[in-house]
């Protein structure tokens, strides 16, 4: 059967949104009603997380809902499950059994929408993850007449194609932007992690502290502590980062790792990283985290003194800056410092309110932002 002009003009709106994200959410429309679909999404999937990064014609309450919960007890997953990349399925077969009708996901969640059945097609697959386009078909349109599913074969190749060329850009794009040459020059470890905590980014200090085994290891590609309840720990705090609807700066952890006998342990300050939905639309190995490791012996004394002098800190201020930056509590900080908690409480409020910060953790993520080199003052 010969390409129609309307299934060009639909690929090269399909080439056109690797330029500008923004445009994905015209592409799912058009596909929808091309197919004579009830509606549509690019959906991202991982071992933790799902992500809807482009759709149409879905309810946000029932966005929020699949991403929150029922990306977990999905039975059509049985069927996206082994699909390769530009693969066409239908979930008929699953759709039309008497468990799935009398199941909780499709009378609370896929019948008060008005569909009953699904069309997907594979566009990524990674280690634990998958980026699908799915359009959702209503009870009286079951059964996907020949020419529509002709014209997703004919787009398949292209949305795979697609997907691919967004992930070589968007990696291009994250070497070369001022924070990935910042952190490559740090004068810190620093890890940039994905969502299920494989490494997407380490500069080469972080690389040289992996080296001799003691603190920090891979583990099949993801980053791992010396005992699993660190690296569990660990991994729980970058996870986080990923979770539909946090913000930069909203959560994040410190954690003291364990080098082993006669080793002071490293201090792992984890930040989750934000990214703009339009940036993001098939970003499998998107980093969700950053991970800057300290190591308290060595000190950071010089970069401290700096952001000091940036903020207008006094002399006490900076002392229980470098004490919160070092992992310690406004407690330990006093104690060390040989001053009250109530003094010590006391700068920590200036310090807050002279770097625009809030709480802890936005102020060590700003820190760490602040005296990477190569990062605007703004930042």
């Amino acid at each position: 059967m010969a390409r129609s002009q309307g299934d060009g003009d639909l690929i090269a709106a399909i080439y056109d949104a690797i330029i500008d994200p923004s445009r994905w959410d015209e592409v799912v429309k058009r596909i929808v009603e091309a197919t004579k679909s009830v509606s549509g999404g690019l959906l991202v999937q991982m071992a933790d997380t799902a992500r809807l990064s482009a759709t149409h014609n879905v309810d946000p309450f029932y966005d929020d809902a699949y991403v929150q919960t029922w990306y977990k007890n999905n039975p059509l997953n049985v069927v996206t499950a082994t699909a390769v990349p530009g693969e066409l399925r239908t979930h008929t077969y699953v759709t039309e059994t008497e468990t799935f009708r009398t199941s909780a996901f499709y009378n609370e969640f896929a019948r008060p929408q008005g569909w009953g059945d699904a069309v997907s097609v594979c566009l990524l697959r990674g280690p634990n993850s998958s980026g699908q386009l799915g359009v959702l078909r209503s009870p009286d349109a079951i059964w996907i007449e020949p020419k529509e599913w002709h014209l997703l074969e004919t787009l398949a190749p292209h949305l795979k194609r697609a997907a691919e060329i967004h992930q070589l850009l968007s990696r291009a794009r994250g070497t070369t932007n001022s924070l990935a040459a910042a952190v490559a020059a740090a004068g810190f470890a620093v890890f940039l992690l994905t969502g299920d905590c494989r490494v997407a980014f380490a500069n080469a200090k972080a690389e040289d502290l992996i080296r001799p085994g003691t603190g920090l290891r891979y583990e099949r590609g993801r980053l791992a502590a010396m005992t699993p309840a660190l690296t569990q720990r660990l991994h729980a705090v970058a996870r986080a980062g990923s979770r539909p609807g946090r913000t930069e700066g909203d959560i994040g952890g410190t954690l003291e790792l364990s080098r082993g006998e006669n080793c002071p342990p490293l201090l792992a300050h984890v930040i989750p990283l934000a990214a703009s939905r339009a940036a993001a639309v098939f970003d499998i190995d998107r980093p969700a985290a950053a991970v800057f490791v300290v190591d308290p012996a060595a000190g950071l004394g010089a970069q401290i003194e700096r952001f000091a002098a940036r903020f207008a800190l006094t002399i006490a201020e900076t002392r229980v800056l470098a004490e919160i930056v070092g992992g310690n509590g406004l407690l330990a900080a006093a104690t060390k410092l040989k001053i009250t908690e109530a003094t010590a409480r006391s700068h920590a409020k200036h310090v807050l309110a002279k770097t625009g910060t809030s709480r802890q953790t936005e102020l060590i993520r700003r820190f760490f932002e602040s005296v990477l080199p190569g990062v605007p003052a703004s930042a």
